[in-house]
């Protein structure tokens, strides 16, 4: 697949960046999130059609919850309900207990990726 995409891009019929530092990759659909740690992602462009972008990595499933854009309206983000599979996620990507993953995933409302980065900058 490389090799064709290697004699693409010389021939002008596409260019391909590989999107560097990528933490985690999360596919909302209406009713659950897809979620790509340490992904590994290539941006591709093709002249007259766009871009695209090709996802490598282990995925989990998760039903939608208050990790969508009404993080914000919540009144208490600390009742959210954590779970343990979110918690252990977490925990091994910022290399922390999952008590500690567990508290960020609260103070973030739910949302995995945020929880991540909150506890490596911290």
């Amino acid at each position: 697949m490389k090799k064709v995409m290697r004699k693409m891009k010389k021939q002008g019929q596409m260019d391909f960046d590989e999107v560097q530092n990528v933490e985690v990759v999360i596919i909302r659909t209406a009713d659950k999130e897809i979620v790509i740690p340490e992904a590994q992602v290539t941006k591709l462009m093709i002249p007259g059609q766009g871009e695209m972008y090709q996802i490598i990595g282990e995925s989990t499933e998760r039903s939608k919850g208050a990790s969508g854009p009404e993080i914000e309206e919540e009144e208490t983000p600390t009742e959210l309900e954590v779970s343990p599979e979110d918690a252990q996620l977490v925990a091994g990507q910022a290399g922390v207990s999952i008590e500690e993953a567990a508290a960020a995933l609260k103070q973030t409302g739910g949302d995995l990726a945020k929880a991540i980065l909150l506890l490596k900058h911290s």
